[in-house]
């Protein structure tokens, strides 16, 4: 049967109206693919990790490390002439990209070069340099962790990065918080200082009892672990803020956290 002119115009029609759907639907998916999302895992730990990263409620993250060594800050630094620079790197099926974070380094480096004088004023010969040293030590097909800076690489092969974590608040005052947190694994009581004040930034913290407080590494703000030996009613001040009195329990640890100022009020 001959279809007549209006037919086929008509069943052109739809036809185009199919396409651009199907190609509308490419589109979308396309864009889904393409968009990230971030999401919280809720998990359970018995212990506070020796590295690890904290996310504040402001949206700050602060890297943290309870030990003094065995852990390398990936932070990437180019000053504005874009000769001195440092970072980190991660080699991976055989190609290089940029990492950031901070990473537990359990034994020492497998390689470590030095210079005095500046082994590189750019980073991508800094980056064709380290690809040279590894195909030098036959390492190209392994996975690696290289910090890098004008005047040395170091390179690990064991290496794991610090998770990002969140802990329940318990109070705040401005951008200084206290959350409650599991007792850190391996730190001695003999590494707690004996404390009743505590200054951090603007915010000065007081108790009649003594308290522990443990320093701890991190960047870029403050973060202290304490520990409760009994109950105690701590009293935080500051010349920009409402007084605020906290009751903290004995037998319990709590980090105190506070980003580094971006303004004077905080």
């Amino acid at each position: 049967m001959t279809e007549n002119p209006e037919q086929t115009e008509e069943k052109s029609q739809i036809q185009s109206q199919e396409g651009n759907q199907e190609e509308q639907k490419q589109v979308d998916t396309q864009e889904v693919k393409e968009t990230k999302y971030e999401v919280k895992i809720l998990k359970q730990i018995r212990y506070l990790p020796d590295v690890f990263m904290l996310k504040t409620k402001y949206g700050e993250v602060e890297k943290i490390s309870l030990i003094s060594d065995h852990f390398v800050d990936c932070t990437k630094y180019t000053s504005r002439s874009e000769l001195t620079f440092e970072g980190c790197v991660e080699l991976r099926n055989e190609k290089l990209r940029e990492v950031r974070g901070i990473y537990y380094t359990p034994i020492a480096s497998v390689i470590s070069v030095y210079s005095r004088k500046k082994i590189s004023r750019d980073i991508e010969s800094m980056k064709s340099f380290i690809m040279a040293t590894l195909e030098n030590h036959g390492l190209t097909n392994s996975k690696l962790l290289i910090s890098y800076d004008n005047y040395s690489i170091e390179i690990y092969d064991e290496y794991s990065k610090g998770q990002l974590l969140e802990f329940d608040q318990v109070a705040e005052q401005g951008h200084l918080e206290i959350y409650n947190s599991p007792p850190p694994k391996y730190t001695r009581p003999d590494e707690f200082e004996t404390v009743r004040n505590i200054q951090i930034y603007n915010h000065t913290l007081e108790t009649n009892v003594d308290i522990k407080l443990y320093r701890l590494y991190a960047t870029p703000g403050l973060v202290y672990l304490l520990y409760i030996p009994e109950h105690v009613t701590v009293r935080i001040s500051s010349p920009d803020h409402k007084e605020k009195l906290v009751d903290l329990y004995s037998g319990q640890y709590y980090l105190i956290a506070h980003p580094a100022p971006r303004k004077t009020i905080d």
